[in-house]
């Protein structure tokens, strides 16, 4: 697994395409976290890449208790790996805008969104082999 980081607007879409130059819509399955409601992996591609994992822990506040969340995301990142690890040729990018730093948000449901994905951020970083946070464009290999 491949997690991919950084702020938002500073290229981590952009960086994808251009590092992994097979990727369109034929050639990968990609996942919108800010458009589509599910992150299952549809059959057929090798390549899955799914993008605004913040977006889609977002979604998934309203259907769990709290405490559940950071379990239920949990699980999410073991069907991604079991998937990946189907074949030596699957491969799941994951794109995250970290929203964990600056202002705390006043409103409790935003705190916790925060909280949330900044744990869930933890968790794909120690089971993903690669991480990359991308600045301004720029790519910097942190894993």
């Amino acid at each position: 697994m491949h997690f991919v980081c950084g702020g938002a607007f500073q290229g981590k879409r952009k960086w994808v395409v251009e590092t992994y130059q097979l990727l369109t819509k034929e050639s990968c399955c990609w996942i919108c976290g800010y458009n589509d409601e599910t992150s299952e992996i549809k059959e057929g591609f090798s390549i899955v890449v799914i993008e605004g994992i913040e977006a889609l822990i977002k979604k998934s506040i309203d259907h769990c208790v709290d405490h559940q969340l950071r379990s239920l995301w949990q699980e999410k990142i073991t069907q991604w790996l079991n998937w990946e690890n189907e074949s030596e040729e699957n491969l799941v990018i994951l794109i995250g805008t970290d929203i964990t730093q600056g202002l705390v948000p006043i409103e409790k449901t935003e705190r916790l969104l925060r909280d949330i994905v900044g744990w869930c951020y933890q968790d794909i970083v120690q089971q993903s082999i690669r991480v990359d946070r991308i600045w301004c464009g720029i790519s910097e290999r942190i894993k």
